[in-house]
This record gives structure tokens, sequence and C-alpha cells, in this order.
């Protein structure tokens, strides 16, 4: 899966009107989510007798969240997209995808330069092969 694929389920599922992206996130927006490949160091899990045995595949995910000048607002739109994906799973392209979080909550990052409030969400998915 692609994380546009990831970002398309969220647009869709979660009724975001907002600025979305993946890779790199519009600064210039007060509102914006970006979904990027996480920075997280996980170790290759082999499977015993090859590839071929391997039932699911795992794609470390991080979501960057900017989202206003209101620490409170921002907490409670960070809090309901972590509420979103945990333990969901769900479907992209007749394969079935897991959820699982890192941390038991969002992670605040402070503010920007512009003062605009920032979270960051890290979760593996387990893409079934």
């Amino acid at each position: 899966m692609t994380l546009k694929q990831y970002k398309d389920y969220f647009k869709e599922n979660f009724k975001w009107t907002d600025s979305i992206s993946t890779g790199k996130i519009d600064n210039n927006e007060e509102k914006a989510i970006c979904f990027y490949h996480s920075q997280r160091n996980s170790s290759y899990v082999g499977v015993f007798g090859g590839i071929k045995n391997k039932s699911t595949n795992i794609k470390p995910v991080t979501i960057l969240l900017r989202y206003t000048k209101n620490q409170n607002s921002a907490e409670m739109m960070a809090q309901q997209i972590y509420d979103f994906f945990n333990e969901r799973s769900f479907f992209i392209n007749q394969k079935r995808i897991f959820t699982q979080m890192i941390y038991s909550e969002p992670i605040n990052l402070g503010t920007d330069e512009n003062n605009v409030y920032e979270y960051s969400i890290e979760l593996d998915f387990y893409e079934e092969r």
C-alpha cells in the first residue's frame, strides 16, 4: 500500500476537508495533515520458510497534524484522529489492514514559528499479503 492510499482512506472515512498531503505538509495552512513514512527504526522481521510464508507486511507511518493556534482544539482534533485509527481494521483494494498505535496518545510537538499547534501520531499498518 502507498501513503496516498492511506491518506485517501482517511480523507474519505474521517471526512477531512482541510489540507491533506503525503511527504510534505503545507506550512501555510493553519489546518493541515500529512502522512509520512515513519523515521522510527524497526527491525526486519523475517519468516521461516521465506517470504511466501509471510502473511502481513508492516508499514510504519507518522501522521503530522497542524491545527489552529488554540491548544485545546488542536489536542481534541489530534485525539479524534488517534481514536479514528486506534485498533481499526479496514480494507484497501480488497486487502485487510490492521492498525497498531505505537504510543498511548498523540504526541504534542508544541507550536511552529507561526504559533500553530502540531501533533504527531505514530502507528503501524499491518497489511495483508
